[in-house]
């Protein structure tokens, strides 16, 4: 399962620029053929942020055509 390693990037890259503060929604654009399935890119997004700024946070993933996997917007307090 690959979207594990996936997630673990997009929790690392948002905590990075989150700069400490608390990160409350991750927004995700998901390419329909990305070979990413995104239940379980939420399954593991939980299991990822567990102890870290996103810990608590929402994901919402956005299917869009074509291949690339972006992180559209993040929320911080």
């Amino acid at each position: 399962m690959h979207e594990l390693s996936v997630t673990q990037s997009i929790v690392e890259i948002c905590a990075e620029h989150a700069g400490g503060a608390r990160v409350t929604r991750v927004t995700l654009e998901v390419g329909a053929e990305a070979a990413i399935v995104p239940d379980a890119l939420q399954f593991c997004f939980e299991l990822c942020a567990q102890d870290t700024a996103l810990q608590g946070a929402q994901l919402e993933i956005v299917e869009v055509p074509g291949l690339e996997l972006k992180i559209r917007q993040m929320e911080v307090i």
